[in-house]
């Protein structure tokens, strides 16, 4: 599923919380450390950055020999770039290395407390090409000893869109996937009687889905709400104490989520208020 993972690192509290989670990623061989370097601006003595990439240096090799405890390969790079790009940095590597996922923090080491998500994790949830896990965690975070695994009990909002069944595909393809919460959102409705017929409607395709992941061995439950639908997703995972929220970056209709743009489509939302990890589907096709 995931053989190849891309783990960024500015060596932030965030980003070395994410050490801890990287063995319960599906079908991971390997894992790719990069930290990005940015000499766009120089001193008054010149380009003085030599000591940050030693110390870079050492950073990587305590993480590389902490996840090489765990069994899992690992390769490291650092990255110096004189433009200021760093999401096109990451991006550009994930690329070259053909990764297929992309793991990283919500916050880099100098976010301020109360932005919700760094520019630079938002930046590459909406321009890469392969799915983007953004870990993020709650206020009360479990004990290490009392950690759940990451998959074990997941959030799948489904809007019946092409791109809300590849996150679906996705589920299903993934092993060791534990309890799928699918979760359909009816945010629109012109009387009450409208209203009762889209919840029914919707309640009879969730069931479907639901029977087909439950023949895949998956366990499912199904949800189906009235509101404003990124309240909803955020609540029920709130509510339903989820592990992990999984979605597409796109909703419904092109011209639905062009206008989203300018709000917030769904998954910006999301991502921006969720206290939970958010795999983000981007790149994913159904099959």
């Amino acid at each position: 599923m995931f053989e190849t993972v891309l783990l960024p690192t500015d060596f932030s509290p965030d980003s070395q919380k994410i050490l801890a989670f990287v063995k319960e990623i599906p079908g991971l061989r390997k894992v790719l450390l990069l930290h990005v370097i940015d000499a766009t601006h120089q001193s008054l003595k010149g380009w003085t950055h030599g000591p940050e990439i030693e110390n870079a240096k050492i950073l990587l090799e305590e993480n590389r020999q902490a996840l090489e405890k765990k069994g899992i390969p690992v390769d490291t790079t650092i990255n110096t770039i004189r433009n200021g790009d760093i999401p096109s940095a990451i991006i550009e590597k994930a690329e070259q290395e053909n990764a297929s996922l992309i793991m990283m923090g919500s916050r880099g080491k100098n976010a301020i407390r109360n932005i919700p998500i760094g520019s630079v994790s938002a930046n590459v949830i909406r321009r890469a090409k392969c799915p983007v896990l953004l870990m993020r965690f709650p206020p009360d975070s479990r004990a290490a000893d009392d950690r759940r695994n990451l998959f074990s009990r997941v959030l799948v909002p489904v809007d019946f869109s092409g791109p809300s069944q590849d996150a679906l595909t996705l589920v299903k393809g993934m092993q060791g996937t534990g309890q799928v919460i699918l979760l359909h959102v009816v945010d629109k409705g012109e009387s009450e009687e409208e209203i009762h017929a889209t919840v029914q409607a919707a309640r009879k395709k969730l069931e479907s889905v639901g029977q087909t992941l439950s023949a895949a061995g998956i366990n499912t439950e199904i949800r189906v709400h009235v509101g404003y639908t990124p309240d909803e997703i955020v609540a029920t995972a709130e509510r339903d104490d989820v592990t992990l929220i999984l979605m597409s970056p796109q909703g419904e209709g092109l011209s639905r989520e062009i206008r989203a743009l300018f709000i917030g489509s769904t998954t910006n939302v999301v991502i921006r208020r969720a206290n939970r990890p958010v795999l983000v589907t981007a790149g994913m096709k159904a099959t």
